[in-house]
């Protein structure tokens, strides 16, 4: 194992961004403390010593950084599968020809970046004109995803909204109802169990109030056949307020899309022979 001492944070950050891990392996190699593997005997000494150091305050604030063989050989893996490629292929038929799917942009980018693909062991190049083509596909597809997410949004919206009209409704309705049965009970007319509910539920304060000068205007006490009819109007308004309401919305459905691009293997140079963006509804 070797241990590199007095690397800052900056340092660090600099040799993992660059493209491969052969500046951070250099610098291990020349400047990092070589224990050998299962001595104890040297790991103690090293220990030992940087205890000291640190004690001592002469690290200088930097940061240190121990790295083994193995853990620099796992840091390249991880890089190296950063940087891969991915795609899909299928043969088309019983011939030597192949259908390759990049399913979103990023793929594009990487394979457009290296400038090549491999299929069955074969390296086929990238042209300037494929690397275009394989662009422009990308941007197409991601436009269509865009405007579908956008109309899902804005039926959400208008859903959302409606939903919102309705509720303000239903309280302005309420509102109404209640104040037309305080001002009912304060003149003694003739109110249903319902409306006193309501009222009470919505204003405990306000009905007693209502109630109060209710009392006071009990000799004016009327009835007629107009009351009833408030009352029974009031009633089917609650009944359809209490309806379940659907505020659901039919959303348009994400097509299956890919990049695709068709490759001849026939021949000494493989051929791209068409490049598109494919949608399946």
């Amino acid at each position: 194992m070797r241990i590199v001492q007095n690397l800052t944070r900056s340092e660090l950050d600099a040799y993992v961004k660059q493209p491969t891990a052969k500046k951070l392996r250099d610098k291990v190699m020349k400047d990092g403390t070589y224990i050998p593997a299962g001595d104890k005997g040297a790991a103690a000494v090293y220990v030992d010593s940087r205890q000291k150091e640190l004690a001592a305050g002469k690290a200088g604030g930097q940061d240190s950084v121990e790295i083994s063989a193995d853990g620099y050989a796992l840091k390249v893996q991880e890089q190296e599968k950063e940087k891969a490629v991915s795609f899909s292929y299928t043969r088309i038929g019983d011939s030597n020809r192949y259908r390759l799917q990049f399913d979103n942009t990023a793929m594009i980018s990487r394979a457009v970046k290296q400038g090549y693909v491999e299929i069955e062991g074969q390296r086929v190049d990238l042209s300037d004109e494929v690397k275009k083509q394989l662009l422009a596909a990308g941007k197409e597809i991601d436009g269509v995803r865009k405007q579908i997410s956008t109309h899902n949004f804005l039926l959400h919206e208008a859903a959302y909204a409606q939903q919102s009209r309705d509720a303000m409704q239903e309280e302005g309705e309420k509102m109404s109802r209640v104040m037309m049965t305080v001002s009912r009970i304060m003149h003694g007319r003739k109110v249903s169990p319902a409306d006193e509910k309501e009222l009470m539920e919505f204003n405990k304060d306000l009905y007693a109030m209502a109630k109060n000068a209710a009392a006071l205007e009990k000799h004016h006490h009327k009835h007629d056949a107009e009351d009833d009819k408030i009352s029974a109007e009031n009633e089917r308004v609650r009944e359809r307020a209490a309806e379940p309401k659907d505020y659901s919305v039919e959303e348009t459905p994400m097509p299956n899309m890919s990049t695709e691009m068709t490759i001849d293997l026939d021949g000494e140079v493989p051929q791209i022979d068409e490049v598109a963006a494919v949608i399946r509804e």
